[in-house]
């Protein structure tokens, strides 16, 4: 009895041994993983790498490690930053014999969550006034925001239309802008936009000298209705009678240049150049910005 007492303390150190060794070659495998890729991406901070396999070295000397974790934070991607990355990886298959000829790795299956924070999507928009929210749909963003035009306090607003283009890339389109000042008019930039009063300042016009002005007769309801920007800016007497100041009119003359442009355009797209099949599925609106779904299969890495 005390023989085999021994014997079993003697496993149980041998087996802790192990167990510690294998704990400390994770470690070190996430360690130099970790500074790898932070070279290979040229990251601002060292991502997170966490190896679920057990026992690791065992896995690594047969050539093939089950679960891989990876976190990125802020991945710089042009004009964009890619507020965070998550991925795994599962079945990896290690290229070469160890331990001195390993040529790297094959990701038999890969998947990840990329997030597109709005703050970054805001500033490639384009226009500061314009910010990005979640929408009251599911999936659906809108924009809005302030603007001072003409001593007055205006209000931006539109939608933004989401989609995936192809398996590599995405494009958030900022459709239906307009400018509205409460209780006198709202303004719509661009090719078939214009001015439309509200009707207590329509009615307020006087019509005869509407018709002088745009030469033709033209009703103080038809004001209600666009296209007369251009005669309110010419003949700013015509707003006497509305108390509206010239001013507000002359400035959103202004906003026909792309500081508030009727559609605006973001797209990006994963690079041509990625090893294996890697595409994006589905894509989600998120309280903090667009979220991506990444796919692969037989990803090859270095």
């Amino acid at each position: 009895m005390r023989r085999t007492a021994k014997v079993l303390v003697a496993l149980a150190v041998v087996l802790a041994f192990l167990a510690l060794g294998d704990r400390w070659a994770v470690l070190y495998a996430e360690n130099v993983a970790a500074q790898q890729a932070q070279k290979a991406l040229k990251l601002r901070a060292e991502p997170e790498v966490h190896i679920d396999s057990v026992p690791f070295v065992g896995q690594v000397l047969a050539g093939d490690i089950d679960h891989v974790e990876v976190d990125v934070p802020d991945v710089d991607a042009g004009p964009v930053s890619v507020a965070q990355v998550k991925a795994t990886a599962d079945d990896i298959r290690i290229v070469g014999s160890l331990p001195s000829s390993v040529k790297g790795a094959v990701l038999t299956r890969v998947h990840g969550d990329i997030l597109l924070d709005f703050k970054d999507l805001n500033r490639e928009v384009g226009a500061s006034q314009i910010h990005l929210r979640p929408g009251p749909g599911k999936d659906t963003v809108v924009a809005g925001g302030d603007l001072p035009v003409g001593g007055k306090h205006a209000q931006v607003r539109g939608r933004a239309q989401l989609q995936r283009t192809g398996d590599r890339g995405l494009r958030m389109t900022v459709r239906d802008t307009r400018v509205v000042v409460p209780g006198l008019l709202t303004y719509v930039p661009g090719k078939g936009g214009g001015v439309q009063l509200t009707a207590p300042v329509a009615d307020k016009l006087d019509e005869g000298e509407l018709r002088q002005a745009a030469g033709k007769p033209v009703s103080p309801r038809q004001m209600m209705k666009g296209h007369v920007l251009d005669t309110l800016v010419d003949h700013p007497a015509l707003l006497k009678p509305t108390g509206i100041d010239p001013s507000l009119i002359e400035g959103l003359q202004k906003l026909r240049e792309p500081k508030v442009a009727q559609q605006m355009e973001f797209s990006g797209k994963l690079p041509d150049n990625l090893p294996g099949d890697i595409r994006l599925r589905g894509i989600s609106v998120t309280e903090n910005g667009i979220r991506a779904e990444l796919t692969g299969k037989d990803v090859r890495v270095g």
